[in-house]
């Protein structure tokens, strides 16, 4: 039930006002003083305050005032009741923080209206803030799940150095969001062997995270069977499949495997889908593709994929990157990016500081002093540089 509290330094029109309500299912309080109004709407907190102009101790613009300053009582309605609705009367009703005015020389059916009016308004209102407030604390929610998944994240994923036999390797990370799509590891395989993949998930945000540990985990248990590429992508291609498979979503991730072979001085390498990687020949002065293909994984199962051998020579480059690189300027004209970033390669080279070559690959495409670094937020960046 609404309560309503009638507040006029008169009590007969506190009467007459009063009756108007009689036949309503409201509950009706009433005050005389300004004071009176200010007390009761702080213990009793009415849903419509019926105020006067003048009382004898305030007036009704002070008492108004008042009301809609103090934090606990600034959403209850306030409709003036006035001896006659001028323009200076409504202006100053309005700045003093009312919600509507009306005179005292009124119809009973139009003052019935405007209360339930302005009732409708407050139900509004209190509908409002309380879909603000779930909104609020949903968001506190996903803001904390957020940082969850982001430390999770980084705890798989995370720049990195370091050498296995005689090759030498960088990695960089750039997440779209919070929580990126991309996912790599640099591991050995045997004392002769080191494997590399790298990867994008599809979609961002929390879901990423939980599909990237999912596949992170595989990719570890696989390895210590599979070690051809080929094989090793077709195992988890299948229990990637498996485990979505009557889901109705459609997930899938592009990945690559290679395998460094440092006794045989071979490349073995298979795709499911990813950015081909890129080879870089110092003594020739040139760049090469490295070929392979197949469906991104999660998307058939038994999928098979290409299996791929290239020589490589001591002091060549290896380049990883994903998608994210090259499709903010480049997504239309691949050919366009591949002739860039070759040259750009072949121009650094001959750093001997790998994080160098990063650093500078990076600034080439986004200028991370300036807005273009805003352009990483379209998708991940994932770049990792082997030195054979």
């Amino acid at each position: 039930m609404d309560r309503i509290l009638i507040a006029d330094n008169s009590p007969v029109n506190l009467e007459l006002l009063s009756a108007c309500f009689t036949d309503l299912e409201f509950e009706i309080l009433t005050a005389e003083t300004g004071r009176q109004v200010i007390d009761k709407t702080q213990l009793f907190a009415p849903d419509l305050i019926i105020l006067d102009i003048e009382f004898n101790d305030m007036s009704g613009y002070d008492v108004c005032k008042k009301i809609k300053s103090n934090p606990e009582t600034q959403y209850v309605l306030v409709l003036f009741f006035c001896n006659l609705e001028t323009r200076e009367a409504r202006t100053r009703a309005l700045e003093s923080g009312a919600d509507d005015i009306i005179e005292k020389n009124f119809d009973i059916n139009v003052l019935t209206v405007r209360v339930a009016s302005l009732l409708r308004i407050k139900q509004l209102n209190l509908q409002l803030r309380a879909q603000y407030k779930e909104n609020q604390e949903k968001s506190r929610v996903m803001d904390f799940q957020m940082k969850m998944a982001r430390q999770v994240q980084q705890a798989i994923i995370r720049d990195s150095e370091g050498a296995h036999s005689d090759t030498r390797y960088v990695v960089k990370y750039r997440p779209a969001m919070d929580v990126g799509g991309d996912f790599y590891g640099v591991f050995p395989l045997s004392d002769k062997m080191t494997g590399i993949y790298l990867g994008d998930v599809s979609g961002h945000g929390i879901s990423a995270a939980l599909l990237i540990a999912m596949l992170s985990m595989m990719t570890k248990n696989i390895s210590l069977t599979y070690k051809n590429p080929d094989q090793f992508l077709s195992q988890i291609n299948n229990q990637f499949y498996e485990i979505f498979e009557n889901s109705g979503l459609e997930i899938y991730a592009c990945m690559l495997c290679l395998v460094i072979d440092h006794e045989k001085q071979r490349l073995y390498f298979s795709n499911a889908g990813a950015v081909l990687p890129l080879y870089v020949d110092v003594a020739k002065d040139n760049v090469v593709e490295l070929v392979s293909t197949g469906l991104p994984i999660g998307l058939m199962k038994d999928s098979s994929y290409e299996y791929k051998v290239y020589g490589y020579k001591p002091g060549d480059l290896l380049f990883f990157y994903t998608d994210g690189l090259s499709d903010v300027f480049y997504k239309d004209n691949p050919d366009e990016f591949l002739t860039r970033i070759s040259e750009l390669l072949l121009d650094i080279k001959s750093y001997d500081n790998l994080y160098d070559v990063l650093d500078e690959v990076e600034n080439v495409f986004y200028d991370l002093n300036a807005n273009d670094v805003k352009k990483m937020e379209f998708d991940d960046i994932s770049l990792i540089l082997c030195k054979l």
